[in-house]
């Protein structure tokens, strides 16, 4: 969780400037494309790898994003990964057999990232 500052922009200005300048409308909708370009990456990395692969894949860069410890609710954590709870559970607890992880309380720590990241599906 990150603090943010959120500003309210009226819908009357907000199409006045996209309908009313081409630069601000081309800028929004390749930002939109962008967006749904991401969304699709994510549904393919859902649809076609492994369970283990996904969360290989998401504590290599949630740690690379927090210094190399992850502090995150499991549930969260399953919630990113398109898996239950359970089964991140299980996939962190062979991770940690194998030498992959520390767990400690409510860190995570990668011990061997560069395996994680090497992981085949």
């Amino acid at each position: 969780m990150e603090t943010v500052k959120l500003k309210l922009i009226p819908k009357a200005d907000f199409l006045s400037l996209v309908f009313g300048n081409h630069d601000v409308a081309f800028r929004f909708i390749k930002m939109l494309a962008n967006h749904v370009t991401e969304r699709e990456e994510r549904l393919l990395h859902l649809a076609y790898h492994s369970v283990r692969k996904r969360v290989a894949d998401a504590l290599v860069k949630l740690a690379a994003e927090n210094d190399g410890h992850i502090r995150m609710f499991r549930g969260d954590l399953a919630s990113i990964i398109g898996a239950a709870k359970e089964t991140l559970i299980r996939t962190l607890s062979e991770f940690k057999s194998e030498g992959l992880i520390d767990i400690n309380g409510e860190i995570l720590t990668l011990l061997k990232p560069e395996k994680l990241q090497a992981l085949r599906n």
